[in-house]
């Protein structure tokens, strides 16, 4: 049986299922703003996931025509980012993991072993996992569009975490169902602030850095097509 606990999260009351405590991701953003004041930090993680593909962000040193220090993915530890990404101090920042996962997929395989070795009660955790999640669900409503740009993209595997947490299966509702699901384990008290939305919209800046502005459009328009 599923209910929902105070603050929005959601439980799993069945032999072997998880647990996540409270959380709120927008009181744990204040949080991380707190210790993270340094405008640098901003700059450095658009940076770092330039070279990853990433560059719909403002800010970094192309922003300020310097020459990046980090000249490519060799030179940026992948753990490390994924970790920075979750404790952010900015939501666009943090769902900028979701632009990483959408355009390397592989590297949810990483992300699963640094979700493993974050303790479980860390907001960091929940944090990354709702990311995860919200990647996996997406890739399943706009996998083929990437995929057909991306010969041999790979799904990302959440199916032990969604039995885990009670959650909806990626596939379910193309995608919908879990991300609905994922933003009730992130809302916390406020309850106006819709993270699907801006999730989708990271979907859509991934898609177009990849195809690029003309070629997205056609992908819109051949969709809306299909849909009506």
């Amino acid at each position: 049986m599923e209910r929902e606990r105070d603050g929005g999260t959601m439980e799993r009351e069945r032999d072997g299922g998880g647990a996540l405590p409270p959380y709120d991701d927008y009181l744990d953003m204040l949080a991380c703003q707190g210790r993270r004041l340094d405008p640098a930090v901003w700059d450095d993680l658009v940076d770092r996931l330039a070279v990853y593909d990433v560059t719909h962000l403002g800010g970094g040193s192309a922003d300020y025509g310097r020459v990046s220090p980090y000249d490519g993915p060799a030179d940026v530890d992948l753990p490390l980012l994924i970790v920075d990404l979750a404790q952010a101090p900015a939501a666009r920042l943090r769902d900028a993991l979701i632009a990483l996962l959408l355009r390397h997929p592989a590297y949810a395989t990483t992300t699963r072993e640094v979700l493993g070795a974050v303790p479980p009660e860390s907001p960091t955790r929940i944090s990354l996992l709702a990311r995860l999640l919200a990647a996996a669900a997406l890739q399943r409503e706009h996998g083929a569009a990437f995929a057909a740009h991306l010969p041999g993209y790979p799904p990302i595997e959440v199916a032990d975490l969604v039995v885990a947490y009670g959650l909806p299966a990626p596939e379910e509702g193309g995608g919908w169902r879990l991300l609905e699901a994922v933003q009730r384990l992130v809302r916390g008290r406020l309850q106006t602030v819709d993270y699907v939305d801006g999730w989708e919209d990271v979907a859509r800046h991934a898609l177009r850095e990849l195809v690029g502005v003309g070629s997205y459009t056609r992908v819109v328009a051949d969709r809306a097509g299909a849909v009506g």
